[in-house]
């Protein structure tokens, strides 16, 4: 599978990674998906909960950084690189990198980077449209 394009509505919600007896996974890594598009944030949340981990949306990197700046416990943050609002993903990443240095940063983007400023040092970059097992294999070495 790999993503689709469409624009959609913003939301910032929260998955609560709830297993099938109803009781909360708290062993789970939380990933913060920073997506302007509803239809992919929202098919991001689903492929990442299937996987085993805790999706925090938001629609855009602002909303990002509202939410690490409240103190929501996040392990990874997966964000697109153009989106709207006062930062941009790679604003993003350069401050998770710089202030949360244990949150690992993954890029994403159907646009040409070379065009963009470079990426930190310590994010990673996958190109749109994405398969999902490579997203999954680029979090798994995020993790160790």
């Amino acid at each position: 599978m790999y993503v689709m394009s469409g624009k959609g509505t913003t939301s910032v919600g929260r998955s609560h990674g709830m297993h099938a007896g109803g009781a909360y996974l708290t062993d789970r890594k939380s990933i913060l998906v920073v997506e302007d598009q509803a239809l992919l944030r929202f098919l991001a949340a689903d492929m990442l909960e299937d996987a085993g981990y805790n999706p925090i949306l938001a629609a855009t990197a602002d909303e990002a950084m509202d939410i690490l700046l409240k103190g929501e416990t996040v392990d990874l943050v997966f964000s697109d690189v153009n989106m709207p609002g006062r930062i941009n993903g790679i604003d993003l990443a350069e401050t998770v990198v710089q202030r949360w240095p244990d949150i690992g940063v993954i890029l994403t983007s159907g646009a040409f980077l070379k065009e963009q400023r470079s990426l930190p040092e310590k994010a990673t970059f996958l190109p749109k449209p994405y398969e999902w097992e490579d997203v999954y294999r680029v979090l798994k070495q995020l993790e160790h």
